[in-house]
């Protein structure tokens, strides 16, 4: 199994960081309020644990947007909210006077652009620092429980990097996950990715 040792986990950190400080502040201008992403915590574990930590969640229905990237290492990436608080990002986006039927109708295109917003600005800064390029597919919406969705169902094989963020919105904390699905190929040539990112700073 291929691991990240910590010097390499704390660069990726420091990377997505970046990412995720760069949606917060495009966030904050589709919802016209200041929205504030945590520094994510990295994980990098194996397939079915990343399912058990999402198993062992308080929460059982899911709303989550996927896109898979392709290039120097291919990723299916993935972020994923407890469906109430993917209710309560769209009430923010839309605003307060909606039923919830309608914010249901809106959620599939809202949590697409959050999740465009989110994956996409993770990868870029990805692609920035580590000087290299990635295609994408479009965002999917899709709403599961924690027995259906489709990290559960996916390669025992695939490792998974696994950040916790917690979003805050108008003093609300909204607590979700990005995964990242990576095939064993695709990690060995991430770590190289970030060896030759740690050359580069002097690091390594």
């Amino acid at each position: 199994m291929t691991e990240l040792d910590e010097l390499q986990r704390d660069a990726l950190g420091e990377i997505f960081n970046i990412g995720v400080g760069r949606a917060a502040s495009s966030l904050s201008q589709i919802v016209n309020d200041e929205v504030m992403l945590s520094a994510p915590c990295v994980m990098v574990v194996p397939h079915e644990k990343a399912a058990e930590i999402l198993l062992g969640t308080e929460f059982r229905q899911f709303s989550t947007v996927s896109q898979t990237f392709t290039g120097p290492f291919d990723a299916e990436a993935m972020l994923v909210f407890p469906e109430s608080n993917a209710l309560e990002i769209v009430r923010l986006m839309v605003g307060p006077h909606m039923s919830i039927q309608e914010l249901s109708e809106f959620e599939q295109e809202a949590m697409c652009e959050v999740g465009n917003i989110i994956l996409n600005a993770c990868m870029s800064s990805l692609a920035d620092l580590l000087h290299i390029s990635f295609d994408s597919t479009l965002p999917q919406h899709r709403f599961g429980d924690t027995e259906s969705i489709e990290l559960l169902e996916g390669d025992e094989d695939h490792m998974v990097v696994l950040l916790q963020v917690d979003m805050t919105i108008s003093q609300q904390c909204i607590q979700g996950h990005i995964l990242f699905l990576l095939s064993v190929t695709s990690m060995v040539n991430l770590v190289s990715c970030l060896d030759q990112y740690l050359r580069d700073q002097g690091l390594l």
